[in-house]
């Protein structure tokens, strides 16, 4: 079979230090080749171009589908500079690969979604977590268990990282940005969400970092399906705490307190799974998958198929819209459908402005 021909459309920190080393061991085994790259800068595309062996580089998206001989493409941009990447890839049968979160705007995902689903295309989004072998741990724990009740904690540093990681209305917020990989793996343990409720705890103007403008904050509520009840909380609050931080995932069944970590899973404080820290292997996981699926042209053989992750974005952007509204209850299939939607330039369920 001939390499898979792949190209990148974004060389930020997530292409360079985990996708493109994911995609190395496919690159040496002559699956896939590294056909083109995408990027404004020009600096980047030779020094990652010079790193990888691209073998061609572009300034422009447009002129890289007319150009390149493609089978895939990664599309690993902020969510606000989501425009036509996945519409032309879509109209030229070429698969792809989104980072999430794949928008800001639930309809033009929604419509994203559509596209793929008409063209024939293998879809997937980076949700990395998902391929965890701890992750997989937990699936088969809850095979023969009756899960209740699910809890996720992440308390990070306030210091901003990247302006667009940052700002409220590039991002979505940290609980968009970020915490949405943690959504996304309890909706793979236990199911589609169907309901959430949101508090935030909004900085003042001029409080914190300087450029971070964003909750410190996110208390959200969440109903599955199958019943089963949910609480994720995650604060930017610990600037001046020496490192100090925590992230974990509680899964509460009749038997059993389930404790998830990317290298250790306990039941009922017993270590059932342990793995050593093994750098960037999800992402190494994630992309086989991905290059598999497009070769079988079946998304079956993924964890994160387009379509279906976006009850995961939903999910984070329904809580913006709760959080907005004071809390109230909303359906995510009115997200979804667009019918209920959030602001970035309002908050806390008072229509406080956040932004200047």
């Amino acid at each position: 079979m001939p390499p898979t021909r792949v190209g990148f459309i974004g060389l930020g920190h997530i292409s360079i230090h985990a996708h493109l080393p994911g995609l190395q061991p496919l690159v040496e085994s002559g699956q896939v080749e590294l056909s083109a790259f995408c990027d404004v800068s020009e600096e980047a595309l030779a020094e990652q171009s010079a790193a990888f062996g691209a073998k061609a580089t572009f300034t422009d998206h447009v002129q890289m589908f007319e150009q390149a001989d493609l089978d895939a493409v990664y599309i690993n941009l902020p969510p606000t500079l989501h425009t036509d990447q996945v519409s032309i890839a879509a109209q030229r049968g070429i698969h792809t690969f989104v980072e999430k979160p794949v928008s800001l705007d639930m309809a033009q995902a929604t419509g994203f979604a559509r596209q793929i689903e008409e063209a024939g295309i293998v879809a997937q989004v980076g949700f990395m977590s998902r391929y965890y072998s701890s992750a997989e741990h937990v699936v088969e724990l809850l095979r023969d268990r009756t899960p209740r009740h699910v809890q996720v904690s992440l308390f990070y540093s306030g210091k901003p990282v990247r302006w667009w990681t940052s700002r409220y209305e590039e991002c979505g917020g940290s609980f968009v940005e970020n915490t949405i990989h943690m959504i996304d793996l309890i909706r793979y343990f236990l199911g589609d969400i169907d309901d959430v409720s949101a508090f935030y705890l909004w900085r003042e103007p001029g409080e914190g970092p300087e450029m971070m403008n964003m909750p410190h904050v996110y208390d959200v509520n969440y109903r599955f399906a199958s019943g089963v009840v949910g609480n994720a909380t995650t604060s930017r609050v610990l600037t001046d705490a020496n490192g100090a931080g925590r992230g974990e995932v509680l899964i509460i069944c009749d038997d059993a307190l389930i404790e998830w970590s990317t290298t250790k899973v306990t039941v009922n404080g017993e270590t059932t799974f342990e793995a050593e820290p093994k750098g960037r292997e999800a992402f190494a996981l994630q992309a086989a998958a991905f290059i598999e699926a497009v070769q079988a042209k079946d998304p079956s053989r993924m964890r994160s198929p387009y379509g279906p992750s976006l009850n995961s974005l939903a999910a984070v952007l329904g809580a913006n819209a709760s959080a907005e509204r004071d809390g109230q209850r909303l359906a995510l299939a009115d997200v979804e459908a667009s019918e209920v939607t959030w602001n970035p330039r309002h908050c806390a369920g008072h229509g406080t402005p956040t932004l200047d």
